[in-house]
Formats: structure tokens, sequence, C-alpha cells
């Protein structure tokens, strides 16, 4: 069994991490084949430098993942925060080193080669790609309605960012007369319309079919 196959019965507790499947698909040859697996915490570097050290005996191929977890999820526990923090900082380390990868071959392929793969990743129910030389959409009405919020209303601008804040934000938002709303209507249609002619212009120098 793979070190990677092996995380993948793991239960760590941080999940902002990219799956082996999802960036290199066993299906198709992808973009991001040499992009090195982002990992999901300081305790999986840990565990993914020792997990070696349990090899099944009744097979050298395969990790004895029952004993690995025991043993490995005790040393852990009984390290000191600064013993922790070396792996902490090779995550990091890790992390800034795939994304940086990442960055690097998707400017490195032309924009038909990851629709193309973007096809093949939807056929497989993976994640799409996105081009990096794609025009970002712009904001609609409420989002810069909430712009205008955190600007200029003290009880947004001291707020801390989350679901709560949206909620008050989207009852201010409704709250509004049709006069006021058309305000942030007008911007946000400014913005898509440039958001439009800058697609275009995308999908004529790169040869690309608008869809």
């Amino acid at each position: 069994m793979s070190l990677i196959k092996a995380f993948g019965a793991l239960t760590i507790q941080s999940r902002s991490f990219v799956s082996a499947r999802a960036l290199h698909p066993k299906q198709f040859t992808s973009i991001l084949q040499d992009v090195p697996i982002k990992p999901r915490s300081g305790w999986q570097v840990y565990m993914n430098e020792n997990l070696r050290n349990f090899k099944d005996p009744n097979n050298n191929n395969k990790i004895d993942l029952k004993t690995a977890m025991h043993e490995l999820s005790a040393s852990w526990k009984a390290m000191s925060e600064a013993q922790k923090k070396v792996y902490k900082e090779r995550f990091e380390a890790a992390v800034k080193l795939h994304d940086d990868s990442k960055a690097k071959a998707l400017l490195n392929a032309t924009s038909k080669q990851i629709k193309e793969e973007n096809g093949l990743r939807r056929k497989y129910n993976l994640p799409p790609l996105r081009d990096p030389r794609q025009p970002k959409r712009g904001r609609n009405s409420f989002l810069l309605y909430l712009d205008h919020l955190k600007a200029t209303d003290d009880s947004f601008i001291h707020k801390a960012h989350g679901k709560d804040m949206v909620v008050e934000a989207g009852k201010k938002y409704r709250a509004l007369s049709e006069a006021e709303k058309n305000v942030y209507r007008d911007q946000a249609k400014v913005i898509q319309d440039k958001y439009n002619q800058e697609m275009q212009k995308y999908y004529m120098e790169n040869g690309l079919r608008n869809e």
C-alpha cells in the first residue's frame, strides 16, 4: 500500500488538503501530475515521515495502520509544542511548495489544455481547474452592499467575518428601498458588462468557444 493510499484511510483533524485523486487521477494524465500533494497538517507530515517504520510483518509492501495510528498518535500527543513546531513549519513549507507548483503548472498549460482537462474532470467527478488567465467574475449587488457596510457601518467594521455578518447584511439589504438597491444593481451591471467583454476577449485570444 502506498503512503498516499494509507493516508486515505486515516482520520485527520484538519481537512484543508488536496487529495491524491484530485491532483493525479488514474483515468488520464493531468496537467498537475508533477504537483506534490498538499499535506493536511503538521501531524500528517509527522506520520508521513514515520509510517514506513510500521511495515506489516506478513507483507513488507503494506503498512500496519492500526499499530501505526496507535503508537504515532501517542508519541505526537506526548511531544512538546516546540517539538511539534518543527513539523508545523515543514507543513507550511510543503503547502507553499504545493501552491507554487500548482500555480506554475497552470501557467505553463494553455487555456485549451485546461479546458480539455476540465471536460475529463467533470466526467470523473473531480474538481475543475481554474485557468489563471481567465477573468474573475465581478461582485453582485449584495456583495457590493456588504463592502459598503464594512467600510462605513461601525457595527460591521469591527465585526468578525463570518456567517452571522452575512445574515445581518442580508436583512439590511432586503430592507432597502428599490431606489437604494438600484444603486448597487447599477454598479453590479457595470462590473458584469466589463466581465462579459473580458471573457469574450479571453475566448478569442485562446481559441476557445463560448459555451
